[in-house]
């Protein structure tokens, strides 16, 4: 097994390459529009502009808006706190099962007041993360991630943007195959990799994206948050509506075509060409990835 400290570097060398130029790019393309046509022969091509697109092309042309996945700031007053008493929170319009989880908390980081609740990735690590309601999916650590193998596997994992308060910042995206917070689990979980939680309290943040599954109490008395399962929705096959399949297969095949375009186009010396070609390519294994869970789930063409 690899040193972890190699494993995060290579991570953190492969979010500095080119650091400047790329985030400038994504900035604007991922901000911006994205447009594809289909030539004569067949061709699916991509651009960052309709300007570029041939003459005969234009009226055909397919033009989509991209938003880069959210990260939020972290603050005294954010997400579900451990104060006095208890607090529900509910999936509105959700009916619950029978089967509910007690899970123990950490109600403190330094003075902070939060719910840290230990977290077990693919059944084999276990790692202190928050819990999250204003954050819309899960973010992990890069140190977790190493720890993970996500650096070392070759099952997908391309880079992109997380945008914040602050501003925009590089991370990875890619899928982590199975999430146990206790009793309450989840299946093939998007994940955002960014480099330091900024804390050694936790290692990431646990999102909507597993929550949503859950009706859930926090009692802060007897420090335990209460998961309460839901019962599968017979329109969210694999748990997940038109609308969240829809967004995933977007964000995939807009980062593959943003790399492309950046590969075709912008890149300006060999090193810069590689780099893009290696993350259009880390796209494709991400979409195929999310295409097989789809089918395994019988989610429609027309959603993808």
């Amino acid at each position: 097994m690899r040193n972890q400290k190699n494993g995060v570097s290579m991570y953190r060398t492969s979010m500095g390459v080119l650091v400047m130029v790329l985030l400038a790019f994504l900035s604007s393309t991922f901000a911006g529009d994205l447009v594809q046509w289909t030539d004569e022969h067949g061709t699916l091509h991509f651009s960052d502009s309709m300007d570029t697109v041939p003459a005969k092309y234009r009226r055909q042309a397919k033009l989509e808006k991209f938003k880069e996945e959210k990260i939020p700031q972290r603050s005294h007053s954010e997400g579900p706190r451990a104060g006095s008493g208890s607090r529900t929170l509910e999936n509105q319009g959700a009916t619950p099962t029978h089967n509910s989880y007690e899970v123990p908390f950490e109600a403190y980081e330094g003075s902070a007041q939060r719910v840290i609740v230990s977290v077990t990735f693919n059944n084999a690590v276990t790692a202190p993360l928050i819990l999250d309601t204003g954050a819309p999916g899960l973010v992990i650590s890069a140190q977790l991630a190493e720890k993970l193998g996500i650096f070392g596997n070759d099952e997908g994992k391309v880079q992109g943007l997380a945008g914040g308060i602050g501003g925009n910042t590089p991370a990875i995206r890619t899928f982590i195959d199975k999430v146990q917070v206790g009793g309450a689990k989840d299946a093939f979980i998007p994940a955002t990799i960014i480099d330091s939680m900024g804390s050694r309290a936790f290692e990431g943040l646990i999102g909507m994206d597993f929550m949503s599954k859950y009706s859930m109490k926090i009692d802060s008395v007897k420090r335990v948050v209460v998961f309460e399962e839901l019962a599968p929705d017979p329109n969210s096959p694999g748990g997940r509506n038109e609308q969240g399949w829809k967004g995933l297969f977007k964000e995939f095949h807009s980062l593959g075509a943003a790399w492309k375009i950046y590969a075709s186009q912008r890149a300006r010396s060999p090193q810069e060409y590689q780099f893009a070609v290696r993350q259009t390519k880390e796209a494709d294994k991400l979409l195929n990835k999310l295409d097989r869970h789809a089918s395994e789930h019988s989610v429609p063409q027309s959603w993808r």
